[in-house]
């Protein structure tokens, strides 16, 4: 008997989701505290998101070798050292005094989530009968979908009334608890046959990620190939990339099953699951500030502004997993990529806009985010042997990392770049002198002259609050613009999903 069926399947999927969520929550819980750590740590825009960019690089790295350890040290052996790592770091995270150990301890603490999703996708797998594999996979998704929605309307509630460390520390208690539950009620399953830990591979494919994530992430600030720094990085991912590459496709015991990446279903699911993940976090790290910044909302504010939003997704991830053991995950997907491409569209962020436009733009987006995730692990699982899903899921959970951290990138990259053209394009039809500018000018200096000059004395100030409205309505123009870029990711997903070989959810599960 497994593990996970020595106790009753809800069991193991509350002790499994616990860990996923708080793992999960991680991603995005800060997104709503970065203005506030900005001040504590000294930090800009750039710089600040580095505490979501360090998270995904640990994961994305420690999840190309969970698959080994998994088989060597037995999946609630690992589950329960990525628990345990994960509680540690979240403390470190919760006192850190300066951005330089804020980041090293997210780092630790991705490597830490990157120890725990694959496995417990196993677990969870094992608990279920392969009629519900939809089911199992929607409860996972649960915490891969839910987690990071929910995050910045939980993040604003504890920041508004105790502080922003806090966000780290309320995983203390719960993480303690899940894993000394965890380890008195699951049993241990080694893999039947270990295979050699592939180190060449490790280091190549760990060096190439990290430099692909730091090029994407500090080209616009330095930029781009004009910065001799930035033109070593990309070498460094270039050559580490290609000599992976090379690398996997002679070595006995290959880093990545090779049969995996010949399966065209499997590449076609992951390129889906790539273009979701830029879209999805994108906005999940804009919005909070633009809620913020722009609009001048409170944390607990913004984060009751994101809640309908987190607790739709909620509901249509688990939907879609049902759905997906009834019909086929192909047009499950399909059909909420269809609304997540709509509903990112139109989302509305202008300087103008009101309350109610945040909040219902946010709830269908969030309907329709939702539901992408869970069908398209569900298309991944079925379209492997059963041999390959720990593989596969590490794969699926690693290129999610990946382009989450690619995507918060580009969408800051975007903003910054629109925000300062807007700017430019609106304070150049306004000329110094001119009589609309003299009108303006006046409208803002409040007192004036008999003759309707404006009172020097005011002029100063009066310019300057012209150029912060300036600076505000071509914030709201960059806004909108970069969630229409981030529109075109889900749309490219959908073309992919589109392509796919249609499979059904069922079948049996993994064999351990």
């Amino acid at each position: 008997m497994s593990q996970s069926r020595a106790v009753n399947k809800w069991v193991v999927a509350c002790l499994v989701s616990a860990g996923i969520f708080i793992a999960l929550l991680d991603t995005t819980i800060v997104d709503i505290v970065l203005p506030k750590m900005m001040a504590t740590l000294e930090a800009d825009l750039y710089g600040i998101q580095w505490v979501i960019i360090a998270y995904f690089m640990g994961a994305a790295v420690s999840m190309t070798v969970v698959g080994w350890m998994a088989e060597a040290f037995g999946h609630r052996n690992t589950y329960l050292l990525g628990i345990v790592l994960f509680v540690g770091t979240s403390a470190l995270c919760g006192v850190a005094p300066s951005l330089e150990l804020m980041l090293a301890s997210r780092f630790v603490q991705g490597i830490a989530e990157g120890m725990m999703l694959p496995v417990g996708a196993l677990i969870l797998m094992d608990a279920f009968p392969a009629e519900e594999r939809g089911l199992a996979l929607g409860v996972y998704g649960l915490g891969a979908s839910f987690a990071p929605a929910v995050g910045p309307s939980l993040g604003g509630f504890i920041t508004e009334h105790l502080t922003w460390r806090w966000v780290f520390w309320v995983n203390v208690p719960i993480g303690l608890a899940d894993a000394l539950l965890v380890f008195l009620l699951l049993s241990n399953v080694r893999g039947k046959k270990v295979r050699r830990l592939d180190m060449v591979g490790l280091v190549l494919l760990a060096t190439s990620l990290m430099s692909f994530i730091v090029f994407i992430s500090k080209g616009q600030e330095k930029g781009w190939l004009d910065s001799d720094f930035i033109l070593r990085v990309f070498l460094v991912f270039v050559v580490t990339f290609v000599a992976f590459v090379v690398w996997e496709m002679k070595a006995a015991d290959p880093l990545l099953p090779r049969q995996l990446f010949a399966n065209a279903n499997v590449v076609m699911t992951l390129i889906a699951m790539a273009f979701v993940s830029m879209a999805a976090y994108g906005v999940f790290l804009m919005l909070p500030v633009y809620l913020q910044k722009l609009k001048g909302f409170t944390t607990l504010q913004a984060g009751l502004i994101m809640l309908p939003g987190s607790l739709a997704a909620a509901v249509t991830t688990l939907l879609s997993g049902v759905l997906s053991d009834k019909l086929p995950p192909k047009w499950v997907a399909s059909f909420f990529l269809v609304c997540m491409f709509i509903t990112t569209w139109q989302f509305r962020t202008g300087f103008y806009e009101p309350r109610a436009a945040a909040v219902g733009d946010n709830f269908f987006w969030g309907l329709a985010m939702g539901g992408v995730f869970t069908p398209l692990f569900v298309i991944m699982v079925a379209s492997v042997p059963q041999t390959e899903f720990s593989d596969a899921s590490m794969v699926m959970n690693v290129v999610r990392l990946v382009f989450g951290s690619v995507g918060t990138a580009y969408a800051t990259n975007v903003f910054t770049n629109r925000s300062a053209s807007f700017y430019d394009a609106l304070a150049g039809r306004v000329e110094v002198g001119s009589p609309a500018a003299s009108e303006l000018l006046l409208r803002f200096g409040g007192a004036s002259g008999a003759e309707g000059w404006i009172i020097p004395e005011m002029e100063s100030q009066s310019k300057a609050l012209v150029q912060t409205l300036f600076k505000a309505m071509a914030s709201g123009e960059a806004f909108q613009a970069t969630w229409r870029h981030l529109a075109l990711w889900s749309l490219l997903a959908l073309c992919a999903t589109l392509l796919l070989r249609s499979v059904r959810g069922q079948g049996r599960g993994p064999v351990h």
